[in-house]
């Protein structure tokens, strides 16, 4: 599986404008091949920013999404006139466990040499507290990965919780994942 991290902020003035191409933009990745799912989440601190997971069965699927044409004409159009800032990941997702496949609810990949987990539960009035507590936890359990932690972000879906972590290395992302399960 691949997934696509894209993190964006919207400034409040061109929410509307930035609605409707998301609305162009999910009715075209929907009927892409290899195309899984996509999942948007909201920062309940910033309400200008905002992530969005897309999952695919393969990287050809993700190369045909990412060339295609009228997916570069409103994303062309996006980057200029709505996003005040915007970053993207790509990649695999990784083995974490001995060769297996990691479910739906907890990912790693890999982007450019940095390492991503997303943790990703229900929304519930501790779902605030739970993912602040992860790197404690983490750090607690004797995996000691705080240093490598290059970025991190909570965000709030409809139903769900995503905290975003961005890792230096595989083997960091790993042991805060196993820390955390």
């Amino acid at each position: 599986m691949f997934i696509i991290v894209f993190e964006s902020t919207t400034p409040a003035s061109k929410a509307a404008v930035g609605g409707q191409y998301y609305t162009q933009m999910q009715t075209l990745l929907r009927s892409q091949p290899g195309f899984i799912s996509e999942t948007p989440f909201a920062s309940p601190i910033h309400p200008d920013q905002a992530v969005l997971i897309a999952k695919w069965e393969i990287e050809a699927g993700v190369h045909i999404w990412r060339t295609q044409h009228e997916h570069l004409r409103i994303q062309y159009k996006a980057r200029r006139s709505v996003f005040a800032g915007y970053r993207l990941r790509v990649g695999p997702e990784l083995s974490s466990l001995g060769g297996e496949t990691k479910g739906e609810e907890e990912g790693v990949t890999q982007y450019a040499g940095r390492f991503v987990v997303l943790y990703e539960g229900p929304v519930s009035s501790t779902s605030t507290v739970r993912v602040t507590d992860l790197l404690d936890s983490a750090t607690a359990d004797g995996a000691n990965v705080s240093k490598d932690l290059v970025d991190a972000s909570l965000h709030q879906g409809e139903k769900s919780v995503l905290w975003f972590s961005a890792w230096l290395t595989e083997a960091a992302a790993v042991g805060f994942q196993k820390a955390i399960l």
